[in-house]
Parts: structure tokens; sequence; C-alpha cells
């Protein structure tokens, strides 16, 4: 136990004496061994780049994202197999900006070039409306508005740019299906009402959690008691 809060205290120190972390490389806890599970790597305004993932023997999924002046522009997965040293992609997205209509767009496509779906973001203040238009189930070259499943989602965010509200809305539904996020110091509750498994469930932040808060860290950290983390920064 004091091992692991050592281990704990020392990464906080990093991360809170380091804004500009380059990479940070998960390992994956076996009795006394260590086996790597994830990668992620930064550019030096904070932006993730690169998410790899290890440990599946045939195949592993790797994530890269581009950017341009400081704007994610386009986003490949792939599944890297070893043996033939080669990454074959499964999805890609681009994003377009325009800032006038306070609007992002993203469009997703198959390995083909044909079309999953198109996804419009609209944010003023507050609240943000994500409406999507999806070929989900037959991803197609010729995106046809009629023929696509229509959904919106309304986003509520606080003061601090924390989510506390979403409502989906599917056009084949007659009422949404709400998420309610409340907030303290040592975690957040999570309601979701409207669906048949309605739940409240609360969420303990860990004091990676609290660190990726404060230094806006697009990474997910997992329990020290099963995973260890090594960082590296300019």
């Amino acid at each position: 136990m004091r091992k692991i809060s050592l281990q704990i205290l020392i990464l906080i120190i990093i991360i809170g004496c380091s804004p500009k972390i380059k990479s940070i490389t998960e390992y994956k806890k076996n009795e006394d061994k260590l086996s790597k599970n994830r990668i992620a790597e930064f550019d030096k305004n904070g932006n993730k780049f690169l998410e790899r993932n290890f440990g599946n023997q045939r195949s592993n999924r790797i994530v890269r994202i581009e950017y341009k002046n400081g704007k994610k522009v386009k986003e490949t997965n792939c599944d890297y197999f070893q043996k033939q040293n080669t990454c074959v992609i499964r999805q890609f997205s681009v994003y377009e900006y325009k800032p006038k209509e306070n609007l992002k767009i993203q469009t997703m496509y198959e390995a083909d070039s044909a079309v999953r779906f198109i996804r419009k973001f609209y944010k003023k203040g507050n609240l943000e409306v994500i409406k999507t238009s999806s070929w989900e189930m037959f991803p197609t070259n010729d995106p046809d508005p009629e023929k696509a499943m229509k959904l919106t989602d309304s986003v509520f965010y606080d003061s601090k740019g924390r989510e506390i509200k979403r409502l989906h809305y599917n056009e084949d539904f007659e009422k949404p299906w709400i998420e309610k996020y409340k907030y303290s110091n040592k975690g957040y509750t999570k309601e979701i009402s409207g669906t048949r498994m309605d739940t409240t469930r609360f969420y303990n932040y860990s004091e990676f959690d609290k660190m990726t808060q404060k230094k806006e860290i697009d990474f997910e950290f997992k329990d020290t008691t099963n995973y260890k983390y090594e960082f590296k920064y300019y």
C-alpha cells in the first residue's frame, strides 16, 4: 500500500511540474510482471496525436490524430497486425469548422470512403446541440439525408465547462432519454433516466483524474492496483 501511494505521489509531482507531457505509457500488472498495454503521445501544445494499444496477439488498434491551427482535422483508426507489419484502416474522420456559425462538422468514413455518419456540433454559451445523420447499418457513397437515421443530443454545461445534462433524441422514440451529472470534490454522480435500465452511479475521482482535469490531458487513467504509468515530457 505504501509503495502504491509513493508511486502516485511521484507521478503527481511529475504531472504538476511538467505541463508539457510528451507521452504516457500504461503498463498492466500481471503478478510480478508488467506488460505494455497502451501509449499516448502529445505534441508541445498538449494535443494528443497518437494512441496505440498493445497486448492482443492478433492485432492492436492505433489512433492517429492530425491538427491544423490547434484544431483537430483528421482522425484515423487502424488495426496493426504485427506478423504482417501492416496497419489496416477501419474508419477515419475529417473535421470542418465554420466559426461564424459556431459550427463543427465531423464526417466519418469507412476504409472504402463510404460515409458512416455526418455529425454537426453547434455550440453557443453553455448549450451544445449535436445533430447526427447516420447510415451506420449501410454506409454509403451517396449520403442521402432522407435515408439517414436522425439523432439529436442537447448538452448543457456549467460555468466550468463540465457537462451537467444531456438529452438524447431519436426520431424512432417519442421521448428522449436523459443523463444528469452532479459534481463534488470526491467525484461525480451520473443519473440515467428514460430507458429500460435507469441507473444512478457515483464515480470517485482518483488523484490522476484530478491532475488530468487540472492540466486538461486527454487520457483516461485506470486504477493503480492493476496498472502502472510512465511519463515522458518535453
